[in-house]
């Protein structure tokens, strides 16, 4: 119950007043819940055409669709929406808390305050904060390899049982697909353990779910195009599309910058702008604990530490920055740690003389991040972004609020003008995979916003970023452009040649 209430202060205290939509993703959830609650079927309805939903998994959108259709008045409903993650927010707490005490064998106590300090941290806060997926997802993993932990580990395990930890995993993947880590990794346990029946039947119960989200997007995998497919078509596709023009060396570049993105975790302690010596002393303790931690949770976890090197190799070769793929992994993380440094500063594997200096740097890894924290909490300074974004996102549904409705605008902020001013709207520059590894030419750019134009003819281009805006200059002295007005928040409006 402590833990209940806590959590659910914590979702309370992450709640904030900014409007949906300003990461794409949210908005997107949000439009693709209306049209599953108003029998559009899952599909992106703030584009003409309103082409099938491909890029995200419907899991969230199906969570939230019956909100919308209960309280349909937007953005009245806003608040009704972000109540959903504060809610969720308690369920993830519990869910690490079994998972601590049932996977990592902690005790009631230790395992309340795991899930209570897993949940408070920054990054935590700052997604439940806003309308994404991740607490969602936290809950769903936790729960998942708790029964997938329990199929692997008796062989006299029921069918139905197996069948229920299949169906889970095929579940979470539509949730977010990510969470397919966990079927390589309990079909690798029930193959070493000969249980090859077990495993079977664990592949088909999975496929359930799954085959019918499948079968959707190979058949609607060409529904947008190919200048927006990083917004709002098929991962796969666009995967793939990049690995094969980059080459080796788009390869090798995407690995670099994910393994220094992997140093993200050192912002907790407050050692993100430290010299790079302090962030090795505080890496090298890290890192072992988290070692001598997984190999004690292999005993009594194998499936939950099979689970890493799939879920590794996807974050490591996704082009994009890993922490959105880091921070569920995160309660797994800190209790392979939290078991690391008992083992190693209170234990048996080192020798007595090591324990103090092991216990001494636990403490201080434990200071260093409640000190930090205690600094952040008050000033919510992982609001500031969000704030900068949202001021831009409300102007330009503002500007596409006040133009004739007898022409389709595109804006880099689609989904908040389609949401807060009640219009069509498509993307202006679609995520691509060459720009996490470098900044793209004016060139690129423009090529990509001529695309939009070409495929989606729209009688107005609203500017906000400074990507979208070198593209908007290039093209305007091609007379493809003309701009017509500008908002005083910085919203530029170009209007298209016809």
């Amino acid at each position: 119950m402590a833990t209940l209430a806590i959590a659910l202060l914590l979702g309370l205290f992450a709640m904030s007043d900014i409007a949906v939509g300003i990461f794409q993703d949210d908005g997107h959830y949000l439009i693709l819940a209306r049209a599953l609650a108003l029998g559009d079927g899952y599909r992106y309805t703030n584009l003409p055409g309103a082409p099938a939903g491909t890029h995200f998994p419907p899991g969230f959108p199906l969570l939230l669709a019956p909100l919308w259709w209960m309280v349909p008045r937007f953005p009245a409903n806003v608040v009704f929406f972000k109540l959903v993650n504060v809610g969720l927010m308690p369920v993830a707490a519990l869910a690490i808390r079994a998972f601590a005490r049932r996977v990592g064998g902690l005790s009631a106590l230790a395992a309340s305050l795991l899930a209570i300090v897993c949940m408070a941290t920054v990054p935590m806060l700052f997604l439940n904060g806003l309308l994404f997926s991740e607490t969602a997802f936290i809950a769903a993993l936790c729960g998942t390899l708790i029964l997938a932990e329990s199929v692997a580990a008796s062989p006299q395990v029921s069918v139905r049982r197996v069948l229920l930890a299949g169906l889970s995993v095929g579940a979470l993947g539509l949730l977010r697909t990510v969470g397919l880590a966990v079927l390589p990794a309990l079909f690798m346990v029930l193959a070493l353990d000969r249980r090859w029946r077990h495993a079977l039947l664990l592949a088909i119960a999975a496929l359930v779910p799954l085959l019918p989200w499948q079968v959707w997007t190979a058949l609607h995998a060409h529904g947008v195009p190919l200048s927006i497919v990083g917004g709002y078509g098929s991962y796969s596709t666009w995967l793939v599309d990049a690995y094969r023009s980059g080459g080796p060396a788009f390869a090798a570049a995407v690995l670099r910058e994910n393994l220094d993105g992997l140093r993200m975790p050192l912002t907790l302690f407050g050692l993100m702008d430290a010299p790079g010596w302090a962030q090795l002393l505080a890496a090298i303790p890290m890192v072992g604990f988290l070692g001598v931690g997984l190999r004690l949770l292999w005993s009594r976890a194998r499936v939950s530490v099979l689970v890493l090197p799939p879920y590794l190799a996807l974050l490591l070769a996704w082009p994009f920055p890993p922490d959105r793929f880091l921070w569920p992994l995160w309660p797994l993380l800190v209790l392979a740690m939290v078991l690391g440094a008992r083992s190693l500063g209170w234990g048996e594997v080192v020798g007595v003389q090591w324990r103090r200096p092991v216990r001494a740097v636990a403490a201080a890894l434990v200071v260093l991040f409640g000190v930090w924290h205690a600094r952040t909490w008050p000033t919510r300074n992982w609001e500031r972004g969000e704030r900068a974004n949202a001021r831009m996102g409300v102007a330009a549904a503002s500007v596409a609020a006040a133009l004739p409705r007898d022409g389709l605008v595109a804006s880099d902020m689609d989904a908040m003008v389609h949401l807060y001013a009640g219009r069509p709207a498509v993307p202006l520059l679609a995520l691509t995979a060459e720009q996490h590894v470098r900044v793209r030419t004016d060139e690129e750019v423009a090529s990509q916003l001529a695309g939009v134009l070409d495929a989606y003819h729209p009688r107005w281009v609203l500017v906000t970023e400074r990507e979208s805006l070198r593209a908007a200059k290039v093209l305007a002295r091609r007379g493809r452009l003309h701009l017509t007005g500008a908002d005083p928040s910085g919203v530029l409006v170009y209007d298209v040649s016809r």
